[in-house]
């Protein structure tokens, strides 16, 4: 594990090092993180993902640089010329400075870019396609709540966004069902559906997509939404909200799931159109806990990248070792 950009670049028995880990930090408080310099570009607004991570890595005794977006890329086009210098020979100043970028960006392919030119660890903080630091922080609160050891259905239900896209991978790795349930034109095109498939009977989990939100919350473990207008589509509101109405998450569609579900949200929620005001401060909402936990994953995700201890073991045998212990082992 060198960068991160995707779930799907991961493993399973790697996903759940990062979340061990990443309760182990929490807990020890461990400065394993110190003299470590961390940059920030953030091309998009940010909440969670922004403040979260960086208060995982003052946390842990590191640093967080922040890098103008303008002076890094050209409004999200990771190409030479456009703005003050090359992204190329921006990335390979940066490299000579931070130990990691933290980055938020228009397009996926900018990061794959800043990945090519620079000489140092990216991770993806939100793309067009990806959200896997909004993904890991899910999978850990599931597990918290619902435990580890059993295959559960996960139920989401609204747009085939990004953050979709990345909590259907990690479900799948991790031997879950998924349900997708959307409107047929927002939904997802035949090529993800494939890959979705193919993630499932490799990891022994089941996707499946329906356009009924009863269908596809009945019996559910995990009742997951997100916005129905993605930052960047605020042009196709009304739309947008013409074909989601019926997807919204009411009491009368959450009643569907099981007593026990839970409900979650990536947040920012809108609240009266994804979701109503009795759902998302619902005894069972762990909108909350996902919240703080995209903090408590920022500290597994970077550790992993830059401590090199950590790194030299490859992960194996880091579930069942404390962080103390790891850390002081060969001293």
């Amino acid at each position: 594990m060198n960068h991160l950009l995707t779930i799907g670049e991961l493993e399973p028995t790697i996903i759940q090092a990062i979340l061990d880990l990443s309760l182990d930090l929490e807990e020890s408080g461990e400065p394993i993180l110190k003299q470590k310099n961390v940059g920030f570009v953030f091309e998009k607004p940010s909440l969670r993902t922004k403040i979260g991570t960086e208060v995982a890595i003052n946390q842990l005794g590191g640093d967080v640089v922040q890098i103008e977006a303008d002076l890094l890329l050209a409004n999200g086009k990771a190409v030479p010329f456009t703005c003050r210098e090359s992204l190329y020979d921006a990335m390979m100043n940066v490299s000579q400075w931070c130990d990691a970028v933290f980055a938020r960006v228009y397009s996926h392919t900018t990061l794959e870019k800043m990945k090519q030119y620079g000489t140092i660890p990216i991770v993806n903080a939100l793309c067009n396609l990806h959200h896997p630091m909004q993904a890991l922080a899910d999978m850990l609160t599931i597990q918290q709540e619902c435990g580890k050891d059993q295959p559960l259905n996960i139920s989401f239900v609204g747009d085939a966004n990004n953050v979709a896209f990345s909590l259907t991978e990690i479900g799948l790795m991790m031997g879950h069902t998924v349900i997708f349930s959307g409107p047929k034109l927002y939904s997802w095109s035949d090529e993800k559906e494939s890959y979705f498939g193919q993630l499932a009977l490799k990891y022994g989990g089941k996707f499946i997509r329906t356009t009924d939100p009863a269908e596809g919350v009945y019996n559910a473990d995990v009742v997951y939404t997100d916005t129905f207008v993605s930052m960047g589509e605020e042009h196709l509101f009304e739309e947008k909200i013409r074909h989601f109405q019926p997807y919204q998450v009411n009491e009368k569609l959450f009643s569907k799931a099981k007593s026990t579900a839970g409900f979650m949200h990536c947040l920012p929620a809108h609240r009266g159109y994804e979701v109503t005001d009795g759902v998302i401060d619902h005894k069972n909402s762990w909108v909350y806990q996902q919240a703080k936990n995209r903090k408590v994953v920022s500290k597994g995700v970077f550790a992993l990248l830059l401590d090199e201890k950590l790194k030299k073991n490859k992960l194996n045998g880091l579930k069942n070792q404390s962080v103390k212990t790891k850390l002081t082992a060969g001293n």
